[in-house]
Protein backbone atom coordinates (compact mmCIF):
# COMPACT_ATOMS: atom_id res chain seq x y z
CA UNK A 1 0.00 0.00 0.00
CA UNK A 2 1.38 3.40 -0.92
CA UNK A 3 1.89 6.12 1.66
CA UNK A 4 -0.86 8.18 -0.01
CA UNK A 5 -3.33 5.28 0.26
CA UNK A 6 -2.38 4.67 3.91
CA UNK A 7 -3.41 8.24 4.75
CA UNK A 8 -6.74 8.19 2.91
CA UNK A 9 -10.10 7.58 4.52
CA UNK A 10 -12.40 4.83 3.29
CA UNK A 11 -14.35 6.97 0.78
CA UNK A 12 -11.23 8.74 -0.47
CA UNK A 13 -9.48 5.41 -1.01
CA UNK A 14 -12.52 4.02 -2.85
CA UNK A 15 -12.65 7.15 -5.03
CA UNK A 16 -8.92 6.89 -5.84
CA UNK A 17 -9.35 3.24 -6.81
CA UNK A 18 -12.35 4.13 -8.98
CA UNK A 19 -10.35 6.84 -10.77
CA UNK A 20 -7.49 4.39 -11.37
CA UNK A 21 -9.83 1.73 -12.81
CA UNK A 22 -11.80 4.12 -15.04
CA UNK A 23 -8.70 5.94 -16.29
CA UNK A 24 -6.99 2.64 -17.09
CA UNK A 25 -10.04 1.39 -19.00
CA UNK A 26 -10.38 4.62 -21.03
CA UNK A 27 -6.71 5.48 -21.52
CA UNK A 28 -6.54 4.61 -25.22
CA UNK A 29 -9.77 6.36 -26.24
CA UNK A 30 -9.06 9.67 -28.03
CA UNK A 31 -11.43 12.24 -29.52
CA UNK A 32 -10.71 14.61 -32.39
CA UNK A 33 -9.76 17.35 -32.74
CA UNK A 34 -7.46 18.05 -29.85
CA UNK A 35 -6.59 14.42 -29.11
CA UNK A 36 -8.85 14.56 -26.05
CA UNK A 37 -8.33 11.87 -23.41
CA UNK A 38 -10.92 10.98 -20.77
CA UNK A 39 -9.97 11.41 -17.14
CA UNK A 40 -11.84 10.79 -13.89
CA UNK A 41 -10.35 13.02 -11.21
CA UNK A 42 -9.08 11.71 -7.88
CA UNK A 43 -9.95 13.26 -4.51
CA UNK A 44 -7.76 16.26 -3.76
CA UNK A 45 -7.05 15.34 -0.18
CA UNK A 46 -6.93 12.37 2.16
CA UNK A 47 -10.60 12.67 3.15
CA UNK A 48 -13.96 13.24 1.47
CA UNK A 49 -15.66 14.19 4.76
CA UNK A 50 -17.40 10.85 5.03
CA UNK A 51 -18.37 10.87 1.36
CA UNK A 52 -19.88 14.37 1.44
CA UNK A 53 -17.13 15.61 -0.93
CA UNK A 54 -16.85 12.39 -2.93
CA UNK A 55 -17.81 13.82 -6.34
CA UNK A 56 -15.22 13.10 -9.01
CA UNK A 57 -15.28 14.98 -12.30
CA UNK A 58 -15.14 13.23 -15.66
CA UNK A 59 -13.16 15.45 -18.00
CA UNK A 60 -11.86 15.39 -21.52
CA UNK A 61 -8.33 16.75 -21.38
CA UNK A 62 -6.75 17.87 -24.68
CA UNK A 63 -3.30 16.59 -25.57
CA UNK A 64 -2.90 19.35 -28.17
CA UNK A 65 -2.55 23.03 -27.26
CA UNK A 66 -5.35 25.47 -28.00
CA UNK A 67 -8.26 23.28 -26.89
CA UNK A 68 -10.12 23.72 -23.59
CA UNK A 69 -10.56 20.99 -21.01
CA UNK A 70 -14.20 19.85 -21.12
CA UNK A 71 -16.21 18.79 -18.08
CA UNK A 72 -18.37 15.93 -19.38
CA UNK A 73 -19.85 14.49 -16.19
CA UNK A 74 -19.18 13.23 -12.70
CA UNK A 75 -19.31 10.15 -10.48
CA UNK A 76 -19.85 9.84 -6.76
CA UNK A 77 -18.35 6.73 -5.19
CA UNK A 78 -20.21 7.25 -1.90
CA UNK A 79 -23.75 7.16 -3.37
CA UNK A 80 -22.92 5.22 -6.58
CA UNK A 81 -24.49 7.86 -8.84
CA UNK A 82 -22.95 9.15 -12.05
CA UNK A 83 -23.92 11.71 -14.67
CA UNK A 84 -22.68 12.15 -18.24
CA UNK A 85 -23.50 15.10 -20.47
CA UNK A 86 -24.74 14.89 -24.03
CA UNK A 87 -22.95 16.55 -26.91
CA UNK A 88 -25.78 19.11 -26.99
CA UNK A 89 -25.11 19.95 -23.34
CA UNK A 90 -21.39 20.49 -23.96
CA UNK A 91 -22.08 22.51 -27.10
CA UNK A 92 -24.62 24.78 -25.38
CA UNK A 93 -22.30 25.50 -22.46
CA UNK A 94 -19.34 25.99 -24.81
CA UNK A 95 -21.30 28.44 -27.00
CA UNK A 96 -22.36 30.40 -23.95
CA UNK A 97 -18.83 30.59 -22.57
CA UNK A 98 -16.72 30.95 -25.74
CA UNK A 99 -19.30 32.38 -28.22
CA UNK A 100 -18.51 29.68 -30.79
CA UNK A 101 -19.57 26.07 -31.46
CA UNK A 102 -17.85 23.16 -29.77
CA UNK A 103 -14.99 21.78 -31.87
CA UNK A 104 -15.36 18.10 -31.08
CA UNK A 105 -16.29 15.17 -33.30
CA UNK A 106 -19.92 14.46 -32.39
CA UNK A 107 -19.94 10.81 -33.47
CA UNK A 108 -16.77 10.09 -31.47
CA UNK A 109 -18.21 11.88 -28.44
CA UNK A 110 -21.47 9.91 -28.67
CA UNK A 111 -19.38 6.71 -28.81
CA UNK A 112 -17.43 7.90 -25.76
CA UNK A 113 -20.64 8.55 -23.78
CA UNK A 114 -21.93 5.07 -24.67
CA UNK A 115 -18.62 3.54 -23.61
CA UNK A 116 -18.33 5.54 -20.38
CA UNK A 117 -21.96 4.81 -19.44
CA UNK A 118 -21.44 1.09 -19.97
CA UNK A 119 -18.25 1.16 -17.93
CA UNK A 120 -19.82 3.05 -15.02
CA UNK A 121 -22.85 0.79 -15.03
CA UNK A 122 -20.58 -2.29 -15.01
CA UNK A 123 -19.05 -0.77 -11.87
CA UNK A 124 -22.57 -0.58 -10.36
CA UNK A 125 -23.15 3.17 -10.77
CA UNK A 126 -26.63 4.49 -11.51
CA UNK A 127 -25.72 6.53 -14.58
CA UNK A 128 -27.88 9.17 -16.22
CA UNK A 129 -27.25 11.16 -19.38
CA UNK A 130 -28.32 14.80 -19.22
CA UNK A 131 -29.09 17.25 -22.01
CA UNK A 132 -28.50 21.01 -22.08
CA UNK A 133 -29.17 22.97 -18.89
CA UNK A 134 -32.68 24.42 -18.72
CA UNK A 135 -31.40 27.83 -17.62
CA UNK A 136 -29.55 28.58 -20.88
CA UNK A 137 -31.19 30.97 -23.35
CA UNK A 138 -33.35 29.05 -25.84
CA UNK A 139 -31.31 29.87 -28.95
CA UNK A 140 -28.12 28.57 -27.32
CA UNK A 141 -29.69 25.42 -25.88
CA UNK A 142 -31.50 24.40 -29.06
CA UNK A 143 -29.25 22.15 -31.12
CA UNK A 144 -30.18 19.38 -33.51
CA UNK A 145 -30.08 15.93 -31.95
CA UNK A 146 -27.91 13.44 -33.79
CA UNK A 147 -25.97 10.30 -33.19
CA UNK A 148 -27.60 6.98 -32.58
CA UNK A 149 -26.51 3.39 -32.22
CA UNK A 150 -23.08 2.58 -33.57
CA UNK A 151 -23.62 -1.16 -33.92
CA UNK A 152 -22.23 -4.31 -32.44
CA UNK A 153 -18.63 -3.09 -32.52
CA UNK A 154 -19.19 -0.33 -29.96
CA UNK A 155 -21.22 -2.75 -27.83
CA UNK A 156 -18.41 -5.29 -27.91
CA UNK A 157 -15.83 -2.68 -26.98
CA UNK A 158 -18.01 -1.51 -24.07
CA UNK A 159 -18.35 -5.02 -22.71
CA UNK A 160 -14.61 -5.72 -23.08
CA UNK A 161 -13.58 -2.50 -21.36
CA UNK A 162 -16.17 -2.98 -18.62
CA UNK A 163 -14.86 -6.48 -17.91
CA UNK A 164 -11.26 -5.22 -17.76
CA UNK A 165 -12.29 -2.36 -15.45
CA UNK A 166 -14.20 -4.69 -13.14
CA UNK A 167 -11.18 -7.01 -13.04
CA UNK A 168 -8.85 -4.13 -12.20
CA UNK A 169 -11.33 -2.84 -9.64
CA UNK A 170 -11.54 -6.23 -7.94
CA UNK A 171 -7.76 -6.66 -7.95
CA UNK A 172 -7.18 -3.20 -6.49
CA UNK A 173 -9.94 -3.55 -3.89
CA UNK A 174 -8.31 -6.64 -2.31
Amino acid sequence: MSRKAALQTYHALQASELAAAVNEALKKFRLRPGEYAAELTEPEGPSTAGGVQAMQHMRLVPRLAGHPTLLVGHANQADKNAELRTYDHLDAVHRQRFKRPLALDRAQYDDFVTLAKGLLEALHFRTVIVGPPADLPEEEAARPVGGGPRGAFVGGVIVAIALVAVGIWMAVAR
